[in-house]
């Protein structure tokens, strides 16, 4: 646990300092046809937040213990008390779904933007990472204060039998149901690459292939960690739409203004003058 901690201050202090410094070095321009635009004013914000909700977590959760939760072996838990839905959907504990096909999954769906490195220039490459990093933070921040704040047991307490859970019940993740963390991520990424991509070839087909992808990762994400005992469907739900609006709010929020060319202007002549016609 002590080891796990560690870790999370080291890469979040890394990856705060760094963004931070990029974030620093933005200038209020945009690519000549960008569909996208860095600034201070924006980026400072979004990535201001994101640290502050992560790092909030981080200290509430690990240097206070804000709410820890202590897994009682005597305690019963009813089926019965699980909402109707819920309940239809409730799954024993699976190690192998867990640790191996929900990880898979989550990292094909958070890996998607490489589709928008591939195919865009270079130039494009900062904008897009530090918009996919704001995305991250603010996304698992959100996703982490909601488990901090909310107790709620997973279904893989209501069974006896089936893979061992103990890993879970000793850092009192057990208590950490509401909402699905990797549902968050899988579909931050995946709404994230889906928008960006979309905006940056609005007419390649792999647009389509790219939404399809990322989104199929996503669920195939979500799915799995129902099926793993680890979350009920509306855990996963909830974490969906923070991600999916995480994912299309920060890349929103950057859409340049100038990114219309002269390709937008038409201007045609008419007998009795002229027509100019602005696409929007």
């Amino acid at each position: 646990m002590k080891k796990t901690f560690t870790l999370k201050i080291l890469i979040f202090c890394l990856c705060s300092h760094f963004f931070a410094d990029v974030a620093n070095s933005v200038k209020s321009v945009c690519a000549l046809g960008s569909p996208f635009c860095l600034s201070k004013k924006t980026d400072g914000a979004l990535l201001g937040a994101g640290i502050f909700l992560s790092g909030a977590d981080l200290f509430l959760d690990n240097v206070l213990k804000i709410n820890q939760q202590t897994f009682d072996e005597n305690r019963s838990f009813e089926k019965k008390s699980v909402n109707g839905f819920d309940r239809l959907f409730m799954n024993d504990y699976n190690f192998l779904l867990d640790k191996v096909g929900g990880n898979i999954f989550l990292c094909s769906a958070m890996a998607s933007p490489i589709f928008i490195l591939g195919k865009s220039q270079k130039s494009e490459w900062k904008t897009v990472g530090l918009m996919y990093a704001e995305t991250l933070l603010i996304a698992n921040g959100i996703k982490e204060l909601a488990k901090l704040s909310i107790n709620r047991y997973r279904p893989m307490c209501y069974f006896e039998s089936g893979d061992s859970y103990d890993s879970y019940k000793d850092d009192g993740d057990f208590a950490n149901s509401f909402p699905s963390g990797h549902s968050t991520m899988a579909f931050a990424g995946a709404a994230f690459s889906s928008y960006v991509f979309w905006k940056y070839f609005p007419e390649s087909p792999l647009r389509y292939v790219v939404c399809a992808g990322s989104f199929s990762f996503a669920a195939a994400t979500a799915v799995s960690r129902v099926l793993s005992g680890n979350h009920f469907v509306s855990d996963v739900a909830v974490g969906a739409l923070i991600g999916s609006c995480t994912g299309f709010l920060v890349p929103f929020l950057h859409q340049s203004k100038k990114a219309e060319t002269n390709e937008n202007i038409q201007v045609g002549i008419l007998p009795n003058g002229f027509l100019m016609r602005l696409n929007f």
